[in-house]
C-alpha cells in the first residue's frame, strides 16, 4: 500500500511538471512571436492640409472664396482687377471708371446703393471702404451676401492690409510657399507696397508740405503724408489736418497740392504764398492718387520728377556727326 502511493505521488509530481515544462515553452513560444518594436510603414506622416477656407476677412468669416462680387469702391475695384479677378465683378459703383471698359452693371454708390439690383445679381460679397447703413447690411445680409468693409488706410502698413483683406476673400489661407508659411493674400499686400517704394526711390530726397482740395495741410498721421514721406519729409509735424493760414514752417522743397486747386487759390494763401517766394516749388497732383489707394498712387511721383517740356509730338533726327537728336513741340506750338 505504501509502495502504491509512492508511486502515484511520483506520477503526480511528474504530470505536474510535464505540464509546467509545457507551458513554459508555449509561452515562450508567443513572447517570441511578439515583435520587439512596432513599425509602421506605407507612406509619410505630416501635418494635415491646411485648407484656405474658411477664413476671416473684413471682420467677416467666408466659407468658400468669393466667384461673383459687387465693388461699390473705385479702390476696391482697382485692387479686384489687379489682382487678377476683374471676371468676379458683376456689379460696380457708379464712380468706378478703371479699369477703362468695365462693362459691369452700375448699383448706385456707397452712400446711395441700390440693394434690390445688388441682390438680384446674387453676389458672394459686397466690397467697399465705407460702411453701408445698419439697414442696407442687414437686407444683404439676409440674401446670404457677405458685406465686406476694409479699412481705409492712413499709414503703409494699413495699405498693405487693405490688400491684404481684398485678396483674402479670393485666395482665402492659401499658402504661396509651404515653407516659409507665406499666404497668397499677405505677399499681395507686400508686392503693392514694394511697388510703391520702388516708385518713390527713382525722386531725390526732398522736404514738403502737402495742400488738400480744402488748403488744409496734411499731417503726418494722414496717408498723403505717408506716402509723400516714402522719399521726402513733411514739414508740418502735426497731425490731422491744419488750415493753411496756421501754418508756421521753414520753405520746404515741395508745396504739393491738389491738382483741383489753382495756381491762384494757393498765391492768395498768405502763408503759402511766402514759402513759395521762399523758394519752395509748387507742384500739382491728381488727388486720385490719395483718395484710391491702388497702384496708380505711384503717379504722384512722377509730379515730383525732374520733367522735360509736354510735347504733342517728337521725332528723332542725326546730324552730320551721326549723332541722334529727338525734337518736338510743346503744347504751346514752340519746338524744344
Amino acid at each position: 500500500m505504501n509502495k502504491f502511493n509512492k508511486f502515484l505521488k511520483i506520477s503526480f509530481v511528474s504530470i505536474i511538471g510535464c505540464t509546467l515544462l509545457l507551458t513554459g515553452c508555449n509561452r515562450e513560444e508567443e513572447e517570441s512571436s511578439i515583435p520587439s518594436e512596432i513599425v509602421v510603414s506605407g507612406g509619410d506622416i505630416s501635418e494635415p492640409e491646411k485648407l484656405p477656407f474658411p477664413v476671416n476677412t473684413c471682420g467677416v468669416r467666408l466659407e468658400k472664396a468669393v466667384e461673383r462680387a459687387v465693388s461699390l469702391s473705385p479702390a476696391a475695384t482697382e485692387i479686384i482687377c489687379e489682382l487678377g479677378f476683374r471676371s468676379t465683378l458683376v456689379g460696380v459703383s457708379g464712380y468706378c471708371d478703371y479699369p477703362e471698359n468695365l462693362s459691369v452693371q452700375s448699383v448706385g454708390s456707397t452712400e446711395n446703393p441700390d440693394i434690390n439690383a445688388i441682390i438680384q445679381l446674387r453676389p458672394d460679397a459686397v466690397f467697399t471702404l465705407s460702411a453701408l447703413s445698419e439697414r442696407e447690411a442687414y437686407a444683404l445680409d439676409q440674401a446670404g451676401i457677405a458685406v465686406l468693409t476694409a479699412a481705409v488706410p492712413t499709414n503703409m502698413e494699413g495699405y498693405t492690409v487693405l490688400y491684404k483683406e481684398i485678396a483674402s476673400a479670393f485666395y482665402g489661407k492659401e499658402l504661396i510657399d509651404s515653407q516659409k508659411d507665406v499666404s497668397r493674400a499677405l505677399q499681395a499686400g507686400k508686392d503693392a507696397r514694394t511697388t510703391l517704394e520702388k516708385a518713390a526711390q527713382t525722386v531725390e530726397p526732398y522736404t514738403f508740405v502737402y495742400v488738400t482740395e480744402k488748403l488744409t495741410i496734411a499731417g503726418t498721421d494722414t496717408f498723403e503724408s505717408a506716402v509723400l514721406s516714402l522719399s521726402g519729409e513733411n514739414m508740418y509735424m502735426g497731425g490731422g489736418y491744419l488750415a493753411a493760414g496756421e501754418l508756421d514752417c521753414a520753405a520746404p522743397t515741395f508745396v504739393i497740392a491738389d491738382s483741383d486747386l489753382s495756381e491762384d487759390e494757393i498765391y492768395d494763401n498768405e502763408q503759402l504764398s511766402d514759402l513759395l517766394y521762399n523758394g519752395s516749388e509748387l507742384r500739382f497732383v491728381n488727388s486720385r492718387c490719395f483718395e484710391r489707394p491702388t497702384a496708380r498712387t505711384a503717379e504722384v511721383f512722377l509730379s515730383l520728377t525732374a520733367s522735360t517740356p509736354e510735347t504733342s509730338e517728337t521725332s528723332e533726327t542725326t546730324d552730320d556727326t551721326g549723332e541722334t537728336y529727338e525734337y518736338g513741340t510743346t503744347d504751346e506750338g514752340e519746338y524744344w
